[in-house]
């Protein structure tokens, strides 16, 4: 079982401002640009913990995002996209963990963009022009398989037709991998409201498996993870999860409550594990010291 780094933000926050961080309509990708220390740092302090794979601070970066708030043309946004994967890299080399450290390109749904929650929703699919969501994905994917990630990670995507456009433009780069990640509501369906068995089944029996190296979810509560692996009869799935690190988010504090905060454990992973598991991550409400957790019951499994 491979780790995948945990919530980027989390990660940076020690090295950045909260408000930059938190309150940005890019969401962290800005320091990119304003915070390229930050960014290196947050990327270290997952090494340290032991994560194998680094995902990109570009969940929430665009060319139509750079250009509306960092001024930047075309080529300056493209760069930028591209810089995320030197900074990985960066990180990589001056922090030497004796494992190979590979690189995950962080491609957040459209919805993201529009800073409504729309990722939890769908609810834009069916109001977007389809043309226009590929043409809105197309160069964000093309400058990071062109950086040379080992994997482009599309992630909480929260419908089919999304998914099916990332994966169409995926075609184009024949030689690239990836892996593709579903936001989802409850214990059955993506949050757009297909289900996730037959999403699974949609793309991991299709063309698109010769490129995907795991399929599955991320951004939930981890309690929803075995009903929903459980509801897979694909066979030979390779699944990816990364879930919040439990708890509620409270909307008007804006902050975490974690009283409640469901703790995943080695059944947990030992029974994931059973169902195909093989990356597992932190997202929202996660950080290093939740990965470096996650890579003690990784390798007490293993042993």
């Amino acid at each position: 079982m491979y780790l995948l780094d945990g919530s980027f933000i989390s990660g940076i926050l020690p090295y950045a401002d909260y408000d930059n961080v938190m309150k940005h309509p890019l969401w962290g990708s800005n320091l990119l640009l304003t915070n390229e220390e930050a960014v290196v740092n947050g990327h270290k302090d997952y090494i340290k913990a032991g994560a194998e794979f680094l995902t990109t601070n570009t969940y929430q970066a665009s060319i139509e995002g750079f250009r509306k708030y960092l001024n930047l043309n075309f080529d300056q946004s493209f760069e930028l996209i591209k810089k995320s994967v030197a900074i990985c890299r960066r990180a990589i080399m001056e922090e030497s963990s004796g494992r190979t450290v590979r690189i995950m390109g962080s491609v957040g749904p459209y919805g993201a963009s529009l800073c409504d929650g729309s990722e939890y929703t769908g609810s834009y699919i069916d109001k977007i022009d389809l043309k226009e969501l590929y043409d809105w994905h197309k160069p964000r994917i093309q400058a990071l398989v062109e950086a040379g990630v080992d994997a482009v990670l599309f992630e909480t995507i929260p419908s089919v037709n999304e998914a099916e456009i990332l994966l169409n433009i995926l075609s184009e780069f024949p030689n690239q991998k990836a892996c593709l990640s579903f936001s989802c509501k409850d214990t059955e369906h993506l949050s757009h409201g297909e289900t996730f068995a037959s999403a699974v089944e949609k793309f991991w029996s299709n063309d698109s498996r010769k490129q995907l190296i795991a399929i599955g979810m991320n951004c939930l509560d981890p309690t929803l993870i075995t009903p929903l692996l459980t509801s897979v009869k694909t066979d030979n799935v390779d699944f990816i999860t990364y879930p919040n690190g439990g708890g509620v988010w409270d909307a008007v504090k804006k902050c975490w409550d974690n009283t409640q905060k469901y703790q995943i454990s080695i059944d947990d992973l030992n029974l994931w594990s059973k169902k195909g598991l093989k990356i597992i991550g932190g997202c929202c409400n996660t950080d290093a010291t939740e990965i470096l957790r996650f890579r003690n019951l990784i390798d007490n499994l293993s042993s």
